[in-house]
């Protein structure tokens, strides 16, 4: 297995305009791996609830993994939650 690739790091700098984004009437999906301990859980800090809020009105997919669960450790789990996710 490959290690973790890196990734750029402007986007973590550049504050992005996503009003638009948000007002699409397109459905939305939030893909939630419980053990994702990346940022401390709770209200304040966690992906969820803090971060999916702000997608307003979506579903709520929920997985058994944490921020480094993708198709090389867990494939089937992932399109199974991906699946779910997109079923509209």
């Amino acid at each position: 297995m490959k290690g973790v690739t890196p990734e750029p790091a402007k986007p973590l700098f550049e504050k992005l305009d996503l009003k638009a984004f948000y007002s699409l009437p397109t459905p939305k999906s939030y893909v939630y791996f419980y053990q994702d301990n990346a940022l401390p859980q709770g209200e304040g800090y966690g992906w969820h609830p803090n971060m999916s809020r702000r997608l307003g009105q979506f579903r709520l997919i929920v997985g058994d993994g944490d921020h480094f669960t993708d198709t090389r450790t867990r494939p089937a789990m992932v399109a199974q939650k991906l699946y779910e996710a997109g079923r509209d």
